[in-house]
């Protein structure tokens, strides 16, 4: 296997990968600066992180991990960082942020087994015509505008964990995001996070499964639509206060015991409260033990989740630490969250029995 990656690499023209890789780092990263000063700061930023990225990245010869497939992404990621810092114009930055990215996220598939995600095939009409480039190179935000369909690599924040999506919508017309799987065994068309009419503001909670690819779609007539998407760690959501009051969708951190949830909610429009347990994050359900509710307790312990169409008030049960998810259609109305702790006592420790 070593004699097989060493000819692999000497085939490449890159025998000496491995030491150069230590060697170049801080050369990388002080070149990637100061060849691309007359790029906007952030442009510049973005274009450092990625060489300090990809830099620190190493194998040695007798790695397992060091496969063909492996090392070509690897170099294909080390090519974009040496294009990134030698750009002279934001366009040319932008692209090779974009392919250096896109190896690094197949990079990481490969090393952590997980299905590669492939670029999207162009459709017949952009076949021949460039590729809109659009953003500041700032890593998990993807802009664009007008009318159209793009598809950008879901790269998480916390790798294996869900994430936050931020999403500003301005302009008239629909857009449309959804989740796509595009990997090299794999074609297949996941969930849709959202379908607004118009303008919107408000967050979404991305689940971890076996998406690769966001995509966004819209229809502006008036040529006037401009959207934005942000990726934010999970670790970001913002506390659940007794007392909460908000605006739009948001995603919130139930950090208590076991408490009633009560929405009260002030729409046109259909909503839905819905909990997540906090083992979630790492898994696609939760095999928690239930609790024992007192009787009157307000509230389904078989529920997790209230919804309603216009002005409504529901009572949620959430049983220990976890997220909420506040979803309404067009992204408005107001809400307001109050928490009440519910006195449970705890279950017996495994192995014992309770004397008669």
């Amino acid at each position: 296997m070593i004699g097989y990656v060493v000819s692999f690499l000497l085939g490449l023209g890159v025998g000496g990968l491995y030491p150069m890789l230590r060697r170049r780092r801080a050369a990388a990263v002080e070149r990637s600066v100061a060849v691309a000063e007359e790029l906007p700061a952030a442009l510049r930023e973005a274009v450092a992180a990625l060489a300090e990225e990809v830099s620190a990245v190493a194998f040695d010869a007798d790695d397992p991990q060091a496969t063909p497939a492996v090392l070509k992404e690897h170099r294909a990621a080390l090519t974009a960082s040496r294009l990134a810092g030698a750009a002279r114009t934001e366009t040319d930055a932008l692209i090779a942020l974009h392919g250096g990215r896109a190896a690094m996220i197949r990079l990481d598939a490969r090393l952590q087994g997980r299905p590669v995600p492939i670029d999207a095939l162009p459709s017949a009409a952009d076949v021949g015509r460039p590729q809109a480039v659009t953003g500041t190179g700032e890593r998990y935000v993807f802009t664009g505008a007008g009318e159209g369909r793009t598809e950008v690599l879901i790269d998480r924040p916390e790798p294996g964990r869900p994430a936050l999506l931020d999403a500003h919508v301005t302009g008239s017309g629909s857009f449309n995001l959804q989740t796509m799987t595009r990997t090299e065994q794999e074609t297949d068309t996941g969930l849709h996070l959202l379908i607004v009419i118009n303008e919107y503001h408000g967050r979404r909670y991305l689940p971890v499964d076996d998406a690769t690819h966001l995509r966004v779609t819209t229809t502006d007539r008036n040529d006037d639509c401009r959207w934005s998407i942000r990726l934010v760690p999970l670790s970001a959501a913002t506390a659940l206060d007794p007392e909460h009051r908000g605006y739009g969708e948001e995603v919130l951190r139930y950090d208590g015991g076991p408490a009633v949830l009560t929405v009260q909610f002030q729409t046109d429009h259909t909503w839905e409260v819905r909990y997540v347990c906090q083992c979630q994050v790492s898994s696609s359900y939760c095999d928690c033990p239930p609790l024992a509710w007192p009787k009157n307790t307000p509230g389904d312990h078989r529920s997790t989740d209230v919804y309603c169409h216009g002005e409504g008030r529901r009572t949620l049960r959430l049983p220990r630490p976890g997220f909420l998810i506040v979803k309404e259609t067009h992204g408005g109305g107001s809400w307001y969250l109050t928490t009440q702790p519910v006195d449970i006592p705890p279950p017996p420790p495994p192995g014992r029995r309770r004397r008669r």
